[in-house]
């Protein structure tokens, strides 16, 4: 069967929105020869040929097809490539395929069994949900936490008791992946748009009854007094969308809602503001700071030095930047992280990795926030020269990769939350297409529950910074528009 060509626009679709249309089923002839042509295809040394691989086997939807296409990926080292596979696997609908996909997620361990959940969380309909319900159950701690966001993103509402279990899971991933899955649960996306009209911006679904019972809240808020990192903003997330009102890490007021009382003036004047960064709330344990330190750092930015520039220098619960001393773009992005920086708890850890043509570690490891590590950080961004260049992936790999290269290793010491920002396109490292850079990010940030939050100033790749912030649950921020 000759190799068909694949369009250039459909690799996009693919990797921001799945397959545009389901897998036609397989002739018996015709499935042999696409799975020999799809195995043969994939010893190529090219990455971008591989991805070219499973589009082409797409339009074969059957058992074989999805086995063939698991093995390849837990054999495949480049991550752009296993999303777009990702993508495939989830767009497979035969009775045969979703036959193939339930039998492999009992069996299979490890990154093979995620990939499957994941395709198992995209695929339309509820088939799935039986296997679901028990994975959410084990003892498989990376395992449970991708059914629960499964469950979630599926909205289940019989996995709420499980869901609610995890929140005394021993792993903080696990812990916010079922909080995050009842946030999910309380408050789904929005209708979509009826007559090219979307929906106001403060709608709101009513919240299932499920979600409503008293120990559901208050071991929501035992999980926020015992949690120590990025977790805590999940719960205060789930909290939040169930009782329709916000009062972040203030665990008194929460209490109050949850016996019925008000939560008068001076009560939330008591609210406990974490770090922040842009006007996000940092709750992480392990943070790392990424900033684009190229050329158009050092251009004046483009806020003025009126009313916008005074908005954007507002930090939640601490005195504002002061705004005469942020003029470049560097300084405004340095300003931030500053700041973040020296509103760190006891016990939060941090790294701060800047990038050009070459990515730096200011530590190589995590520092505990005293004044040793505050002051190196002053004496860091103090002495940096902007640099032609910009090595995205390569920054976000090294973030990541902070506790370990393997999913293991990061899920037992690496960071749990990242804030990266930069004001270029990327232009030098392993990978360059912003998009690629997207897949890749995103699926690697999703399946070590990282949280991940992109901000660009000036000109930035726009759908790369909102969908790795989509797929790991941060805050994208635009400040060019």
């Amino acid at each position: 069967m000759p190799r068909r060509s694949t369009p250039p626009w459909l690799f996009l679709l693919v990797l921001l929105f799945g397959l545009p249309h389901a897998a036609r089923p397989a002739a018996a002839d015709d499935l042999k020869a696409a799975v020999k042509d799809f195995k043969k295809a994939l010893q190529t040394e090219r990455w971008q040929d591989r991805r070219d691989a499973y589009l082409t086997v797409a339009d074969f939807d059957s058992a074989p097809v999805a086995k063939a296409l698991l093995d390849a990926m837990t054999k495949e080292a480049n991550p752009a490539v296993h999303l777009t596979a990702l993508r495939v696997l989830a767009g497979l609908e035969s009775e045969g395929a979703r036959a193939q996909l339930v039998q492999e997620v009992k069996k299979a361990r490890g990154t093979r069994k995620q990939y499957v959940l994941m395709a198992l969380a995209r695929q339309k309909g509820d088939g799935a949900v039986p296997v679901l319900l028990t994975i959410v159950q084990g003892k498989d701690g990376p395992a449970a936490a991708q059914a629960a966001l499964a469950l979630g993103r599926k909205e289940v509402k019989e996995a709420v008791p499980h869901l609610t279990s995890l929140l005394a899971h021993k792993d903080w991933q696990v812990r916010r992946a079922g909080a995050l899955a009842l946030a999910a649960i309380a408050q789904p996306p929005p209708p979509k748009p009826k007559d090219g009209k979307p929906a106001p911006k403060d709608f709101r679904w009513p919240v299932p009854e499920e979600l409503k019972a008293p120990e559901i809240t208050q071991k929501l808020i035992a999980a926020l007094a015992a949690s120590k990192g990025v977790e805590r903003g999940a719960i205060i997330q789930a909290l939040a969308e169930i009782h329709e009102q916000d009062h972040g890490n203030n665990l008194q007021a929460w209490k109050n809602v949850a016996a019925g009382k008000p939560v008068d003036a001076r009560l939330a004047r008591k609210r406990i503001w974490p770090a922040a960064a842009f006007g996000i709330p940092l709750y992480g344990q392990r943070i790392v700071f990424i900033y684009d330190n190229s050329l158009r750092s050092g251009d004046p930015h483009r806020f003025g030095t009126g009313d916008r520039l005074l908005e954007l220098c507002k930090v939640p619960g601490g005195a504002p930047l002061v705004p005469n001393r942020v003029l470049t773009v560097g300084q405004f992005a340095r300003a931030h992280f500053g700041r973040a920086v020296v509103k760190l708890k006891k016990g939060q850890q941090f790294e701060v990795v800047t990038f050009n043509a070459t990515v730096q570690s200011l530590f190589g490891k995590f520092s505990s926030a005293g004044s040793a590590g505050k002051k190196a950080v002053t004496d860091l961004f103090a002495g940096l020269e902007p640099d032609d260049g910009i090595n995205t992936y390569g920054a976000f790999t090294t973030a990541l990769d902070l506790g370990g290269k393997t999913d293991a290793k990061a899920w037992k010491r690496g960071p749990d939350e990242i804030v990266f920002v930069t004001c270029n396109q990327p232009t030098k490292g392993e990978l360059v297409d912003a998009d690629v850079i997207a897949a890749a990010i995103g699926l690697k940030g999703r399946m070590r529950m990282v949280r991940i939050h992109t901000i660009g100033v000036e000109s930035h790749p726009y759908s790369m910074l909102e969908t790795i912030a989509k797929e790991t649950g941060g805050i994208y921020r635009n400040y060019y528009e």
